[in-house]
Formats: structure tokens, sequence, C-alpha cells
């Protein structure tokens, strides 16, 4: 869920001003103020010429395709010039393309020549709601913002609802034909960025909906503490041990009690073991701390009924270390109903108390551990080995998240960063274990490293594995169909991988990559942690579906994480995986369900009620954990994304309805009522004592292929 979006409820709250646009890896970065970025890709041919190298520097990029073509950009102002070189003969068009923001269907609206509309709440059917020839397209906003597109003459635009397809988000197209005799084109982008008006009330909640969590008053704000007693006093748990493990069950399957979490084989099913012997299925929630309802304020402030400045009573409400720049509604509604100011011990403390009457026994990923509360409520966790760009491990550009173990430099600060943090944590019997990273693309690996430099140690080593194999270079060119007049030059420019062979070069480079990469950190792990468990890399499908990838895994995991985005669960898939990584347990470490007709949000997994989100939940924990090598799951998240979009993506951010709780600290009690019936009965279903619940429901089918 890492895109560049265009933001419905992005607002400019000054004079109009030209949108800035810039060169990027990715196609040409279009900022406009508080009215988001978003990104116009660079052209697309059809038939397909895969891009292999890009150059961007500023207002100039140069695209090279497989075939010899180039297209040649050119960023003056409000233009982009476009000039096509060495374009192979039966070249038909080109095509250039945007995402644009779910949010948009909160009052947006599109005009393309003289036909116009609205973006549809609900997903359009069909999914292309426009589809007609003309060179002008505007964006506009509930405020009346608008962005314009001016396109070259004969193009053909499509807008398109991607819900169709499970993606919530729009995209809009425009295709050219290609003409030999004219290689140059040009494209206009304008912007107008006055308007203003309020889009969200004193609470964080969107002036425009009506729900039935709704927070109407600071009275009922306040109210709220005392009749949430009463609810949670209401709700009948079962006996269990300490940690949240079923008690008993340890003597019952012959499970160890090790002191620690750790993982055993018991009657052909993988089982998760805690400290004190027992069968503990994780039942974790992601974002245990405040993190995706900070919202960035900053040069929008406009849009609000209401903001505290950042120093005074609700100056803890504001994320640390950014000033006035990011601000959670939802922390400044708990300062007011509880009448003291944020501190993460507190939230921790409230917060285990709260989810443990609902089932849950864990904090899951991107989560600080509170230094006392979960020490106090033997409440365990998971956290991430200490290896983000932020703390000073690059990543190979262009490839999401991967860092290049070829590099010497990467591999000392890896080693120095696990020396430094581990040992504190070594003997921890809280602690679950250790995820590598979240969501590396590897299935990127072998179209990415091909285009890239000598600059990066990984293209270097390429390039020597493939002298090594071929020896003579002219042996190499007839392998790879290139032209190249020594392995030298090969370092320094973007390789075409177009041939059986150097499909197949790619596919042993990428086995032998992984293989050094998931060796170095499983040794630098364990020699400053011998009690816990490396959990894997938090996997999306389009990664995890590599046999190759899941056997190398397999090797130097104690599980293997999967970011499982789903509606009904595909069994055969997720065994197929189980088996390919020579049976290692699995967690399935990141999924939701959101209702936008009754939270007041947009997007995400889209489901109509709040019991539809808990009918999912029991349908997707309950089919996977009866699998018998599925030992836990990660909820994704704790409390709602904010209504104005997630901080670190500043005008762009999702603002789905994730979490349990509302942005007023309002649990969807509805949702919640059917995730216990799983949570608290999870024991009985791993032991066989009852069948799984399946939803019938024709969304949540899976035909496994």
């Amino acid at each position: 869920m890492k895109y560049c979006l265009l933001s419905l409820i992005s607002i400019f709250c000054a004079t109009a001003s030209a949108a800035e646009l810039q060169s990027t890896g990715a196609g040409i970065e279009i900022s406009a103020g508080s009215l988001g970025s978003f990104t116009l890709t660079y052209p697309e041919f059809e038939p397909v010429h895969k891009q292999i190298e890009v150059k961007a520097a500023g207002a100039n990029a140069t695209v090279r395709y497989e075939g010899g073509a180039e297209c040649a950009i050119a960023i003056n102002k409000d233009e982009i010039d476009l000039t096509f070189k060495g374009m192979p003969a039966g070249v038909k068009s080109w095509k250039m393309s945007v995402l644009i923001d779910i949010g948009f269907a909160k009052g947006g609206a599109w005009k393309i020549a003289d036909k116009e509309g609205v973006f549809p709440a609900e997903k359009s059917s069909p999914p292309q709601f426009a589809s007609l020839s003309s060179t002008s397209f505007v964006l506009k906003n509930a405020q009346g913002q608008s962005l314009s597109f001016t396109t070259p003459d004969y193009a053909f635009q499509q807008l398109t609802d991607n819900r169709e397809w499970s993606w919530a988000i729009y995209n809009w197209h425009f295709t050219v034909p290609y003409n030999p005799d004219q290689p140059t084109a040009k494209i206009r982008i304008t912007s107008d960025l006055a308007s203003v008006a309020k889009l969200i009330d004193p609470f964080g909640q969107s002036l425009k909906d009506s729900f039935p969590n709704k927070l109407k008053s600071l009275e009922d704000l306040k109210a709220d503490a005392e009749s949430d007693k009463a609810y949670y006093a209401s709700i009948e748990t079962p006996k269990l041990d300490r940690f949240g493990g079923q008690p008993g069950s340890g003597e019952a399957l012959g499970l160890k009690k090790t002191g620690y979490f750790h993982v055993e084989q018991k009657q052909e099913k993988s089982w998760l073991v805690d400290p004190d012997g027992n069968a503990f299925f994780h039942l974790g929630i992601c974002g245990f701390a405040p993190s995706d309802d900070y919202t960035f304020v900053k040069g929008r402030e406009g849009i609000y009924e209401w903001l505290p400045k950042a120093e005074g009573e609700f100056a803890s409400a504001f994320r640390p270390g950014d000033g006035d720049a990011h601000f959670s509604f939802y922390l400044a509604n708990v300062i007011r109903k509880f009448g003291a100011p944020y501190d993460y011990e507190t939230h921790a403390t409230r917060m285990i108390e709260r989810v443990r009457k609902w089932g849950f026994n864990s904090i899951g990923a991107f989560s600080p551990t509170p230094e006392k509360a979960h020490v106090k409520a033997d409440f365990p966790y998971v956290t991430s080995l200490p290896i983000n760009a932020w703390e000073g491990v690059p990543r190979i550009p262009g490839v999401h998240e991967v860092w290049d173990p070829y590099d010497a430099a990467t591999g000392q600060k890896i080693a120095e960063n696990l020396a430094r943090e581990l040992p504190a944590h070594a003997n921890d019997p809280l602690l679950i274990g250790y995820f590598i990273v979240n969501e590396p693309r590897y299935d990127e690996i072998s179209r990415v490293v091909p285009s890239l430099t000598g600059k990066q140690a990984c293209k270097r080593r390429l390039v020597a594995v493939l002298k090594d194999k071929y020896h003579s270079v002219d042996v190499f060119n007839t392998a790879w169909q290139l032209k190249a007049a020594s392995f030298d030059e090969l370092i320094d420019v973007g390789l075409a991988v177009i041939t059986d062979a150097a499909k197949a070069d790619m596919k042993a480079y990428v086995g032998a990559f992984m293989e050094n990469y998931f060796a170095q950190i499983e040794k630098l792990f364990r020699l400053h942690d011998t009690h816990h468990m490396l959990i894997g890399s938090r996997l999306q499908p389009v990664t995890i579906n590599d046999e190759q990838l899941c056997r190398i895994m397999g090797k130097h995991l104690d599980v293997v994480s999967f970011n499982y985005y789903t509606m009904g669960v595909d069994t055969a898939a997720l065994k197929r995986f189980h088996e390919w990584t020579g049976n290692k347990p699995m967690m399935l470490s990141e999924f939701f369900w959101s209702s936008p007709k009754d939270s007041g949000l947009v997007g995400g997994r889209e489901v109509s009620n709040q019991q539809e989100r808990g009918l999912a939940y029991r349908n997707y924990v309950e089919q996977s954990a009866s699998l018998g090598f599925v030992i836990g799951i990660e909820w994704f998240t704790l409390i709602d994304q904010a209504t104005t979009g997630r901080w670190f993506s500043k005008y762009n951010g999702e603002s789905y309805n994730t979490g349990l709780f509302s942005v007023a600290d309002r649990p969807w009690k509805d949702m919640l009522a059917e995730m216990m019936k799983t949570n608290h009965s999870i024991y009985d279903l791993l032991q066989g004592k009852r069948s799984p619940f399946a939803w019938d429901d024709p969304r949540f089918r899976v035909q496994s292929k």
C-alpha cells in the first residue's frame, strides 16, 4: 500500500500557483503544494517494449527500452517535451498514466473534453466510466481545486475504477498513435489551488458524512469514559495462561517449556509455544502506538474546524520532533476524554486491558515496545531488526526495501546495528521474534539490477558472474542478443533481459543473491540472539509466489511471514508456499477490511458494514488457522487511519477504516462481537474440537488455480 497518489482532501490555503514538475526514476513527479503529489508514468509502447534504463536528473530524463528505443524528456515550467529516437518498426502507440486517490469519491469531479462527472463512491460497473478521444483532462476535488492536463493531438483517454480488481484507486491514462514522421510530443499541466472549505470537524471526523459511531459533542466524548467501563466489564473471556496460551495444552501435546517462544511440530501440525510451554496462537495487532492516526496539517489548516497550538494542553497530540506539522485527532480526543496528556505507557496499559477482552494477545508490527506496561501484563510482542533505511542501511535504488548483500559497507552497518540493539532483548521471554523488513520486493531484483550502474555492488557482481560464465564477450552477446565491446562496458549501462538465456542467467543470479542475503542476516542475528525466532519479511503476494525464493527462505528462517490481503483465503496457495519453504510455519502478518459507508473514511478492502468486517475476519483467521501450519495473524491496525491521510504521505495518505477503534476512541463493537467468536475459541479450533467458520458469501469463496 505505498503509491504516489492524488488526494481529494488535500487543500492549498494560499493563492493559485503552478505545479512543480520533476523527473524521477518512476516517472514525472507533479507536486502541487497541498493539493498533493502524483506521478505521470514514462511512455509505454504497444506492442510492449520494456524499459531497461532510466536516467533522471531534475528537468530531464532519458528512458531506454528493449529494441533500442529511447525517449528523451525535457521539462520547462508547466510543459513536458517528449522526443522519441530509435523506435523499432511496428510500434503503434504510446501511453502515459496517473493513479488518482480513491478519496476523490468524496466530492471529486472530472472532465474530459465536454464530458464530465463525479468520481463514484461505489465501485463503477463497468469499471471504465469514461473512454473517449480528447486532448484535455481536468481533476477537481471537493474544494474546486484542480489539475488540468493537455495531451497531444489524437489522444484517446480512459478513466477507470480499479476497485473492479480489488485495488481502491482510480486510473487515468491517455494513448497516442505513434507517427514516425512526428517523433516529438508535448504535454501541459496546470493547476488552480485557490479554493478553501471546511472538511473536518473538531474531533477529526468528516463533516460531509454521518455514521452510527460518529461523535457529536464533547459531552458525549467524556460520557464515553464511563460507558466504556460497563462495556468492557460485560465481556466474558476464556481462562488462559499468563501469556494468552491455552493452560494444560503443553502437557497434553507434549510441548517443551523453554522460557521463550518457539515452534514445534506435533500431531503433524506446527505449534507456536509460549514460554510456559503451552500452545499459543499469535493474535497480534499492528500499530499499537499512535502512528497512522497522525496526519499532516501544515499548509492546509483551513480545512479543519479546530486545530490547537503545538504547545499547551494538546502538545502531546503532535508528533514528537515535527513541530506543528503532524497532529493526531485521536490523541486529542483521548486527552479530552481522560483529562491527561498522552504518554505511551498509559496508552499501552489501557489498550492491553481492552484488547485482551476481545481475545487479542500480542503487540504486532509497527509498534514500539512499552517499557513497563507489557511486562506488568505479561503481554507478548514482535519487533523488527534495526536495519531500516533511516537506521543507516541503504536500499538498492528501484528495489523496494531490499539492501545490497554484496556491498561491504552495508553489511558492516547491519552488523553494527544488530550488535548495538539485539543484546538488550536477547533474554526477554515476552519477545516472540524479529521481522527482517516490511514488504521487500525481492521479485523486482531481476528487473532492476540489470538497469543499474557500477555504483551498485550488486550490478558489479552481476557483470562478474556473467564474465565468469561466458568468458568471451562474443559468446555473451550471442546469448543475450547484445552488442557489448567488452564485459567492462556492461557495468554502467542498462541490460535488456529478453532472451531465454538472459532470463535463466538472471534467475540463477537472483537465487545466489537471495542465498547470500538471508545467510548474511541469519549469521549476524544469531551472533547476538539464540533464543528468539527470525520471522521473515512480511512478503506481499506478488513476492512470495516464487518457489526459488521460498526454498531459500525456508533454509534460514524460523517462520515465514506473509502480508496476505485477500477476500477469500486461497488455502491451496498457502499450502503450496508452505511446501516450498520446506514446511516452515507461517504467520499472516498484515490484513484488514474497511467499511467506508459507516466510518466516514474511504478506500481499503471494502465490505458493507462493521459486522461484515468481523465476519471477514472470522473467515480469514479460522480458514487459515485450520491448515495446521499458520501459527498467528496480525490485524492492521489498532486505530483508524486519519481522515485526512497518514502523516508520512503528507497530502496523499491513505484514510482507511483499518482500526478496532475510531478516531473518537470508540470501538467498532459490531465488528468486535464477531472477532471475539474466533479469538475466544481459537484453541478449540486448533485442537479439532470445532470446525472452522466459513462465510457463505460469494465474495469470500476461492477457486484455487
